[in-house]
């Protein structure tokens, strides 16, 4: 079993599981009457949180500045809070699961950091730093094969480019890690 497991290995699994889960949360909207409600009407309509409440781009980018501030300062939880409620008020911007991903890596859940970083590489895939930190997620739970994989990946995705160039050291710093450590082995 690894991290990265998601609860299913099968294309029907997955559709069984969203319909299951579908199902239910139809049930609690509908007895909440959050449906028929205004927020309820604008997220079908395909609104994001951070456009129903009408907030800036400067307005995000004080909360994500916020947030690392709490990162910086140890304050974990302040950070997790922060940068769950960006990821769910804008759910496109990378940038939002991969502070809550390093957040979580920080308090030690590996399994979920993983997914956020994941997330974070779905809505960006040309990401190196992204591709480094699932590495190294996967590395510290002890799944080499996957954690060497994600580096490798993110050498690639570093290239030669300057931009690239302290992703690509880490992720080769990483990946002499995990060789040595399989030489002990």
């Amino acid at each position: 079993m690894s991290i990265l497991d998601l609860g299913f290995t099968t294309g029907e699994e997955l559709v069984a599981m969203v319909e299951k889960g579908s199902l239910a949360l139809e049930g609690v909207i509908d007895l909440q009457g959050f449906a028929d409600s205004n927020m309820g009407k604008l997220i079908q309509a395909g609104y994001s949180g951070k456009e129903i409440y009408d907030l800036s781009d400067s307005e995000m980018d004080a909360l994500f500045q916020t947030g690392y501030q709490a990162l910086g300062a140890g304050d974990y939880t302040g950070a997790r809070a922060i940068f769950t409620k960006l990821a769910q008020l804008d759910q496109l911007d990378a940038r939002f699961p991969f502070a809550l991903g390093a957040t979580l890596r920080l308090q030690g859940e590996l399994g979920k950091a993983a997914k956020c970083y994941l997330l974070a590489i779905s809505l960006n895939a040309i990401w190196p730093e992204a591709f480094v930190r699932l590495g190294e997620c996967l590395m510290l739970a002890g799944e080499l094969d996957y954690a060497r994989d994600a580096l490798e990946e993110a050498i690639e995705q570093a290239g030669e480019h300057k931009h690239g160039a302290t992703a690509r050291s880490e992720a080769k710093a990483l990946l002499a890690k995990i060789a040595k450590s399989e030489d002990v082995h």
